[in-house]
């Protein structure tokens, strides 16, 4: 942890199902190999922008349909909006926009008495059928804002 050279590990993937696994992946990762960082409050996942919502004088980077909505009102008629499927649609001048004084991060948090071995072997170890009734019972299918359980 002294020789550290960077404060923040910021883990950046598109806001769609693939991006989740790959984020739960890195978190798998750092959780495995490097607790201290996580415990330490050092590593971050960085909110992309699902839509862009503008008009010729203002642009707004929105990361919900409630924000999209609002924005629009503020823009008033026929704004142009832009869903954005992934990081690699981002032009990097534009991703440089949301990434300033905005920034949106949430913290990687696990408690102080966390049971992170037992976690970690259980999400993560050789015990595939627990883990796969524990999938079974407890899938969410997330379809259009509506959320059905499987």
């Amino acid at each position: 942890m002294k020789g550290l050279r960077y404060n923040k590990i910021i883990l950046a993937t598109d806001a769609d199902v693939d991006g989740m696994h790959i984020r739960l992946l890195l978190m798998t990762f750092f959780l495995q190999f490097f607790p201290e960082l996580v415990k330490n409050g050092h590593v971050y996942v960085l909110q992309t922008p699902l839509f862009r919502v503008r008009n010729k004088q203002h642009t707004y980077y929105c990361y919900s349909e409630s924000e999209k909505e609002a924005a629009i009102k503020k823009l008033g008629s026929k704004p142009e909006i832009t869903r954005f499927k992934g990081l690699g649609e981002i032009s990097p001048d534009e991703f440089s926009k949301f990434i300033g004084e905005d920034i949106r991060l949430d913290p990687v948090i696990i408690g102080k008495d966390s049971a992170l071995p037992k976690m970690l072997d259980y999400f993560m170890g050789k015990n595939t059928p627990d883990r796969q009734d524990f999938i079974i019972r407890n899938l969410r299918i997330e379809k259009d804002e509506e959320i059905l359980v499987a």
